[in-house]
């Protein structure tokens, strides 16, 4: 089945979050994400910072589910998340879902990267976001100069925003690819092992 560039993004963020490559999302991908920051960035969260993290991210996690209709599971396979993008764009227009998604993954992020809580993320508190989601650093220069509309050399909640609902809501292989990396690096095997819907 071809896979439309919309859901090979949406698959590739599911990549980033599924810790052990299984192709299942559960809370202990979450925990293991949330570990990492914390091991990767040790002595700048106290231990009361360290556990308010953990329970946003085990929250927001919660809140996905339930948008997903997955709450009782815990769990959301590759399969699924793949039916519920695709039915959240069925209608053609942008989705409550993408736009819920989008705004989520800004807080969280903002919470993770901006360190010194002053409402934007400057190029340092940027690069912890890559080292966090595993990214390699080589576009990360290019990344933060596209992201920055205004060019004041941080980035805003609204920069973030208007960027990463963009990403997931476009079908256009190069709009803001540069956002998590590339894409299209994830192998074929890992993209398509799990679609047949």
């Amino acid at each position: 089945m071809e896979l439309t560039n919309t859901i090979k993004k949406w698959i590739f963020f599911f990549y980033l979050l599924d810790s052990d490559r299984d192709g299942v999302l559960v809370p202990s991908d979450i925990d293991k994400i949330m570990q990492r920051v914390i091991d990767m960035r040790k002595g700048l969260f106290n231990e009361a910072e360290s556990n308010y993290l953990r329970f946003v991210a085990q929250k927001s996690f919660n809140r996905l589910l339930i948008e997903a209709g997955k709450g009782k599971e815990r769990k959301i396979t590759l399969l699924q998340w793949v039916r519920i993008i695709k039915k959240s764009n069925e209608s053609g227009k942008q989705s409550y879902f993408v736009r819920w998604f989008s705004a989520s993954a800004v807080r969280f992020l903002f919470d993770l990267c901006d360190h010194n809580k002053d409402g934007s993320i400057d190029f340092d508190e940027f690069e912890t976001l890559y080292q966090i989601l595993g990214l390699k650093r080589g576009n990360i220069i290019f990344a933060f100069k596209q992201l920055d509309e205004n060019r004041d050399g941080r980035l805003s909640k609204s920069e973030m925003y208007n960027a990463i609902k963009e990403f997931f809501s476009s079908s256009n292989a190069t709009i803001n690819n540069y956002l998590f990396g590339q894409y299209h690096a994830v192998s074929d095997f890992y993209m398509n092992k799990l679609i047949t819907v």
